[in-house]
């Protein structure tokens, strides 16, 4: 009689620590090359006590799968870059400097002295690195090395933001040679980007209710509202909107969605756009390489927003960004999933998505109260 064939182990499962406030943290159990390691997801279930609390567990659970399933992708994959051509075989110092002058030619002359500070860092710790060799083990390793530089001028350990800032120029130096097909993927957008920051800030949104008293209040520079309100309902960047072409606009079978490169990651999303998005894009198309919105610089918008949403009565600190913050809360208050959601926004990780869905249990927390003061 033939011997059944073992069936593979699984290398990542999913596993529950109870809390003692009666919540579960979702984990996972990774086992790779004989070494196990535990991840904890920062997602927790809620005791079952209503229908409402059975549905936000059963999308968390969902979200915990999807990273499970990446996770798992991650493993299986684990393979050298893809390397399209001989130039991935060059440092990556001076792949930097490469990047840098591209974005000299661009007429973004601080990128230099970003990219050149990183350099200097980069060439203390690892000046042999090639390009096609950087993964998510070396940007690990060139964090810790971070953390014990000390700022030139202070002389006090690099702030946090300084160093996911460094990292960035890193990520985005390898989604240009993406594009021009040097390699063929960027190993570091899947990278827990939001660990190198640590704690969360403070994200300020809007409300429904607030940006319908901005669709009703006039605003000094119609071309801010527009390309604020059209983010407000699709949750595009400043970065994306204003590099947006008519040629990334769809139309098939009467419905409109985008299809683009996020310039922050590199990733291509596909965005379906709702009645309310395509409200506020112009009436008339243009040519296929012409830019949908004609938006000021990121600042001038920034000062547009502050005395606009001042003279709507909104007191919160809005930027342009803040209208990605809005979507996301719309989203999730509407009953969409943490999955679904992130996918919309076009994070690489679910696990970014969930700090929207802790704002939205506080609104529900907050409300309960109120209704406590009510009958006070």
């Amino acid at each position: 009689m033939a011997r059944t064939k073992k069936s593979e182990s699984v290398p990542v499962r999913i596993r529950f620590k109870q809390l003692k406030d009666g919540n579960q943290s979702i984990y996972l159990d990774i086992y790779t090359d004989r070494k196990r390691r535990y991840e904890f997801l920062k997602l927790f279930l809620v005791p079952e006590i209503s229908q409402e609390a059975k549905e936000r567990n059963a999308n968390t659970l969902k979200a915990a799968n999807a990273i499970k399933a990446q996770r798992i992708l991650d493993i299986t994959n684990k393979k050298p870059m893809a390397v399209l051509s001989d130039k991935a075989k060059m440092p990556l110092i001076d792949w930097l400097n490469e990047y840098a002058e591209f974005g000299r030619k661009k007429g973004r002359n601080s990128l230099v002295d970003h990219v050149h500070a990183v350099s200097v860092c980069l060439k203390a710790h690892n000046p042999r690195i090639k390009l096609y060799e950087v993964d998510k083990d070396f940007l690990q390793g060139f964090i810790e090395y971070l953390e014990t530089r000390k700022a030139r001028t202070t002389k006090k350990p690099l702030a946090k933001k300084t160093i996911a800032g460094y990292c960035g120029y890193i990520r985005a130096a390898l989604n240009y040679a993406v594009d021009l097909e040097i390699l063929g993927d960027n190993p570091l957008l899947s990278f827990d980007w939001a660990s190198i920051q640590g704690e969360c800030r403070k994200r300020e949104y809007l409300t429904i209710e607030e940006v319908q008293t901005l669709i009703n209040t006039p605003c000094r520079s119609p071309r801010v509202k527009t390309a604020f309100l059209f983010s407000c309902f699709c949750g595009l960047r400043y970065s994306d909107v204003k590099g947006l072409r008519w040629k990334d606009v769809i139309e098939e079978n009467g419905k409109v969605h985008l299809e683009l490169r996020q310039q922050k990651t590199g990733k291509v999303i596909y965005l379906p756009l709702s009645q309310q998005a395509q409200k506020f894009m112009p009436e008339e198309k243009g040519n296929t390489d012409d830019s949908v919105f004609d938006v000021p610089t990121l600042s001038d918008c920034d000062h547009v927003l502050k005395t606009w949403t001042s003279k709507a009565g909104i007191t919160k600190r809005v930027s342009y960004h803040v209208s990605r913050h809005a979507f996301a809360t719309m989203t999730l208050t509407m009953g969409a999933d943490l999955y679904t959601t992130s996918q919309l926004l076009g994070h690489s990780d679910v696990e970014t998505t969930q700090v929207y869905a802790k704002i939205i249990d506080k609104k529900k927390v907050d409300a309960v109260y109120m209704i406590d003061k009510l009958f006070d």
